[in-house]
């Protein structure tokens, strides 16, 4: 026969028996698998790069249609949690969709992907336009070759998307929150809750949220009434109370930083370092810096930042803060060697109370963490005059601030037997303050190399000595641990991000595999309904995802073949279905 057995709509693929020549001669030097197709103006179009363009075309149309639909509820149902919990307001419920709608397409994507896949080839199967071109010499590689060269290029998009795009949009998602931080802090106050900020917990009986005030440069603003707050150390225990008639808490943006600035009005302060009660019209803690959102995840990193933060660790915020600690710990114990070799030295320890512009001066007969003993004199210095002179059996002292490269601060506890006063000699006895609060020992200010790496400063402290510092186990102990821990969070870190690398490589392949996994099945299973194949491909994508996410989590707690076995099975199932798949239908 000659003539065409089927012609389908003009936009759709021609079907011939035989080539024709226009002209009525039948074509000569074909090669095997290369089809002339009749185009309706009458000149002759290549078969197998109409059947690309068609299928293409099909594909990208029925995929961006099925993906804007997943995305739009999967986007809009990330929005329930904010919304219900008051962090974003209905003005921003719309661009709180846009923000997280790309962060949804590396789940959206593969699904979308498979769907249309199976839509489109099915369609074809059924119509029977894949026997057709099979009958014509076509092979099955040149028919799937548009799935081929979308799955590659869908796999370059989910590598691109989940290594930068979905980390910036991440991001931002979680600066919408931070940047409407006084939403956020308006919503407990409203709930009766207190909240925390950074050191500070504050409570307030009632609060007024004002967008960008006039008298001020602030973005938002909180008014509080009846405000109660109390700063902790970082061992958690209460530093300074306060309580206040009324309160302001500002909120700036600096560099898409959100910086906090709180002022009390009408305060009462109580400090548990001077065990004293003041009341002041206002008081102004310090501002409090919340950074460009609530935390820093190895999940809001693009791939390059990875491998930077892989290597050099010491500026990731976890890592910063676990050396933080460290550099305290060394600071403490540099502040107790201090005293250690003042007193060894044989000259009197000179102490200085900056708030006061006094000095004390302290001989003792022995000193053994955290007492002096062997009798204790302390000599009162105003003005640089001996105001008064205390004498005792013993006197303690704490360490109550100690920081790198600063003047550390002691309370040093002393309760005198015998006082004389120089200036009133004849005077009764003056009572002496039993405890002096926040004094610097003067020609004490040690130094702490904070520019160390995590390796030179886990080394640092394993060399030193036991025995100095406050001289107790448990100083060493702290010390110890806190070195420790630097290591670990190094460790955790690159653990961290190595198990994020491979989970986004591994949900880049999901794509392209369910692509052409449903491809396949869709021309396999051709007397099924769609949805049954699609099903069919389905499952073994939510299994691929559960694997993917149970594999990166184990893989976090350190390097294993169980967690490289799981977040990979997932895809090996898929690709080996659909080689399955692939033979059986070429053989059928």
């Amino acid at each position: 026969m000659g003539g065409a057995i089927g012609v389908v709509r003009p936009w759709r693929v021609y079907r011939w028996c035989k080539p024709h020549h226009p002209n009525g001669v039948r074509g000569r030097g074909l090669r095997p698998g290369r089809v002339d197709a009749r185009h309706p103006g009458g000149e002759h179009v290549s078969m197998p790069g109409l059947l690309t363009r068609y299928v293409v075309a099909e594909l990208l149309k029925t995929m961006l249609l099925t993906t804007g639909v997943l995305v739009a509820v999967i986007a809009f149902g990330a929005t329930i949690k904010p919304l219900a919990q008051g962090l974003i307001g209905g003005a921003d419920i719309l661009k709180y969709v846009m923000v997280a709608s790309v962060p949804m397409l590396q789940y959206a994507l593969p699904f979308a992907a498979g769907f249309a896949a199976t839509l489109v080839m099915h369609r074809l199967a059924v119509d029977n336009e894949l026997l057709a071109m099979s009958v014509n010499g076509v092979s099955y590689g040149r028919m799937f070759r548009p799935l081929f060269l979308i799955a590659l290029g869908l796999l370059l998009l989910m590598l691109l998307l989940v290594n930068y795009g979905v980390p910036y949009f991440w991001g931002r998602m979680e600066s919408m929150v931070a940047r409407d931080v006084t939403r956020l802090l308006a919503s407990s106050v409203q709930r009766g809750e207190a909240f925390s900020l950074g050191n500070t917990q504050i409570y307030a009986d009632d609060v007024m949220l004002i967008d960008q005030p006039e008298d001020s440069d602030a973005e938002s603003r909180l008014v509080l009434v009846g405000v109660a707050a109390l700063e902790t150390n970082r061992e958690g225990k209460p530093k300074t109370e306060f309580t206040a008639e009324y309160a302001t808490l500002d909120v700036y943006r600096i560099d898409g930083r959100s910086i906090l600035k709180l002022v009390l009005g009408e305060s009462t302060i109580f400090r548990e370092g001077d065990q004293a009660l003041v009341r002041v019209p206002t008081a102004e803690p310090a501002a409090m810096d919340l950074g460009q959102g609530w935390t820093e995840e190895p999940k809001s990193l693009t791939l390059g930042e990875m491998l930077v933060y892989r290597t050099d660790s010491e500026a990731f915020p976890g890592v910063r803060r676990v050396r933080e600690t460290a550099f305290e710990e060394l600071a403490s114990r540099a502040a107790w060697n201090g005293i250690r070799d003042a007193f060894e030295s044989g000259e009197p320890l000179r102490f200085r109370d900056a708030r006061r512009n006094e000095e004390y001066r302290l001989e003792a007969g022995g000193f053994s963490p955290p007492q002096f003993t062997g009798g204790v004199t302390i000599t009162e210095i105003s003005d640089g005059k001996p105001r008064r002179e205390g004498r005792s059996p013993t006197a303690r002292i704490e360490l109550v601030e100690a920081q790198p490269n600063q003047p550390p601060r002691f309370d040093l506890f002393f309760e005198p037997a015998e006082v004389l006063d120089f200036e009133e000699p004849d005077a009764p006895r003056i009572r002496w303050q039993a405890r002096l609060a926040r004094l610097n020992l003067v020609g004490c200010s040690p130094a702490i190399d904070t520019t160390r790496s995590n390796a030179e400063l886990v080394s640092h402290i394993e060399n030193l000595p036991d025995g100095r510092g406050d001289g107790s186990k448990a100083a060493d102990d702290r010390l110890r641990k806190a070195g420790e821990n630097v290591g670990l969070a190094h460790q955790w870190l690159r653990w961290d991000i190595d198990a994020r690398m491979q989970q986004r490589l591994a949900q880049s392949m999901l794509a392209p595999l369910l692509l052409v996994l449903g491809g396949v099945l869709a021309v396999l299973m051709k007397r099924s309904v769609p949805l049954v194949v699609y099903l069919v491909a389905f499952l073994p994508a939510i299994a691929d995802i559960l694997l993917i996410s149970t594999g990166e989590q184990t893989l976090r707690d350190g390097p294993s073949v169980a967690g490289q076995v799981l977040l990979w099975s997932g895809n090996a199932i898929i690709a080996f279905v659909a080689a399955v798949a692939w033979l059986r239908m070429r053989r059928s």
